[in-house]
């Protein structure tokens, strides 16, 4: 910008222009207050050149090395330097502390530190890209234990494996919520209709279930699958999508087959024929949580591996089918009394441990979210971490978010979680304009203004619709009684004159003296006037409680 632009914009600055008539022609705002403010703020300012500078106090060994003088910007340029120090090329969209840093070596401008913080928070390209140090990370809940075995079951697919003799590339897990029974099949595809099949086959080996969790997969939220769940009036739920640990009991028995699996592969065997046989050594081994085996839970007994078929135990032979289900019913009651009372147990124990540690976030509907995205692709280290803003629309509970697009160009359907999202620091539309229009000389009648602006008056502008759309109700600012200082209460800090209608005036405050004579004149502000209305006074017509308060705190002197 040209130097005689920035010379005319300090001047029409009306936060500079005192302090630039101050520097010139050594004149004072008539407000004494006023005057003040420039008196103490002149010892940082000085004027070469015409143009205003600020001198700041250097405090490390590194400022010390740069120069002291910085430009004072004024109210209508600050919004382009900001442009410059953050979102230009040079800037590079820098952190807080490094954009203040640059600009604090060229420029000034008051409240610096807190303008170009919000800036630089409110800048939509940093917060979609940058990582943060704070990732939301809300408090967890256990899954809460059903009544029974084969009443909830947890699936997921497992894979891509390497593909068999079979052309089987993916494995179908299951797991039962109860007693962490675990059912594998391979699949040749991860297609609905190969995953409804086996889904089927589940059901007519284990019985029909009350609910099945699964992901949002095409390959569980499709018409066929919905379509048996429906006709065999089983519950199907969904967690939220790239919400791994909703689906725990899953994942943590696929961690636990693909280890076992690898240890057979590496002997160059197939892990669709050993796929069987580890998923029986994983039901056959204690689980941790509810300290028992998902074998013995569901049949009552520890299972007989085939190596020691041969021998027979005595305690197999009983005398009657009765006393045989009589033991064995008591037993199971046994076994699933414990089974709840160690998964509750350990239920408590996993949400201690995994809660140490919170990032919570409390968010409110209306409120403005960044939703973070999986990078995929070529390019995904140039692709943006979140997405948005978006707005919350709904909190179904306290794990899921229902958002929705502002500009309504997207609709999100599903709930997301709580864990993917971090708040979006909005910047707010300023009505004024930032640069200052400077007025041209253009002969206009006087009919045509009042024309144009009555007419600005009456038709709202699409901005102003938009505004109004944003905030329906009006913002209300909160009021409270301010009780004035006792010495302005008392009935003793009256003047001895009255005014005209026979009231006593109250002095308010001493602003200066002059000499006149052999005393001096007092500056005296009225309560309820203005300090222009302030009236010069002898000390003989102020009350005995002003006399004191000028020998106690002496007014400047003018």
């Amino acid at each position: 910008m040209p130097i005689n632009n920035i010379k005319e914009l300090q001047r029409q600055d009306t936060s500079l222009s005192p302090i630039i008539n101050y520097l010139e022609n050594d004149i004072l705002p008539d407000l004494q207050k006023e005057a003040r403010c420039v008196l103490l703020k002149s010892n940082d300012y000085a004027l070469i050149d015409d143009i205003l500078f600020h001198s700041r106090v250097a405090k490390s060994k590194r400022n010390k090395m740069m120069s002291h003088l910085q430009i004072v910007i004024p109210q209508a340029l600050i919004p382009s330097v900001l442009k410059v120090v953050h979102d230009s090329p040079l800037g590079g969209h820098a952190g807080m502390n490094n954009t203040l840093d640059g600009a604090k070596e060229h420029f000034f401008f008051p409240r610096m530190g807190k303008i170009i913080t919000d800036y630089v928070q409110t800048c939509h390209f940093c917060q979609v890209r940058k990582v943060t140090n704070f990732k939301t990370k809300q408090a967890i809940v256990a899954f809460p234990t059903p009544s029974e075995p084969f009443e909830v079951w947890q699936i997921d697919l497992c894979g891509p494996f390497p593909k068999s003799v079979n052309g089987n590339t993916y494995a179908f897990t299951a797991v039962d919520m109860f007693s962490k029974f675990i059912f594998a099949h391979p699949l040749r595809n991860n297609d609905a209709l190969t995953v409804c099949e086996v889904i089927y086959r589940m059901f007519t080996q284990f019985g029909v279930c009350k609910t099945l969790v699964s992901d949002r997969g095409s390959e569980f939220v499709n018409q066929c699958t919905a379509g048996l769940c429906k006709l065999l009036e089983v519950t199907q739920e969904f967690t939220p999508a790239f919400a791994h640990h909703c689906l725990g009991a899953c994942e943590r028995q696929h961690r636990t087959l693909n280890e076992r699996l690898t240890a057979h592969v590496l002997k160059d065997k197939l892990w669709e024929t050993e796929i069987n046989s580890v998923t029986f050594s994983m039901n056959s081994s204690v689980n941790s949580s509810i300290d028992f085996s998902p074998f013995e839970i569901v049949f009552g007994k520890r299972p007989k591996f085939p190596v020691f078929g041969a021998h027979f135990n005595l305690n197999d032979f009983h005398p009657n089918m009765q006393n045989y289900f009589s033991e064995l019913t008591d037993r199971l009651k046994t076994v699933w009394e414990m089974v709840v009372k160690n998964a509750q147990y350990s239920g408590e124990k996993m949400e201690e441990n995994a809660n140490i540690k919170l990032n919570e976030l409390k968010v409110s509907i209306g409120d403005y979210v960044y939703l973070q995205r999986t990078l995929t692709g070529q390019g995904r280290k140039f692709q943006p971490l979140y997405d948005g803003p978006f707005v919350v629309n709904s909190i179904p509970s306290p794990h899921l978010i229902k958002l929705r697009d502002p500009s309504g160009k997207r609709k999100l359907k599903s709930p997301v979680h709580i864990n993917r999202v971090k708040l979006a620091h909005i910047r707010a539309p300023d009505p004024q304009n930032y640069l200052v229009q400077v007025p041209q000389q253009n002969p206009v009648s006087t009919s045509s203004d009042s024309n144009s602006e009555s007419s600005e008056h009456e038709i709202p502008t699409e901005q102003d619709i938009q505004l109004q759309n944003d905030n329906p109700t009006p913002l209300r600012r909160t009021s409270r009684v301010v009780q004035k200082p006792i010495r302005y209460r008392d009935e003793n800090f009256l003047s001895e004159l009255s005014s005209c209608d026979g009231a006593k005036e109250k002095i308010k405050r001493i602003l200066a003296k002059k000499p006149h004579g052999s005393s001096f004149l007092y500056l005296v502000q009225l309560i309820g006037e203005p300090a222009q209305n302030a009236k010069w006074k002898p000390l003989s017509e102020l009350p005995p409680k002003a006399q004191e308060l000028i020998i106690a705190r002496p007014p400047p002197l003018v």
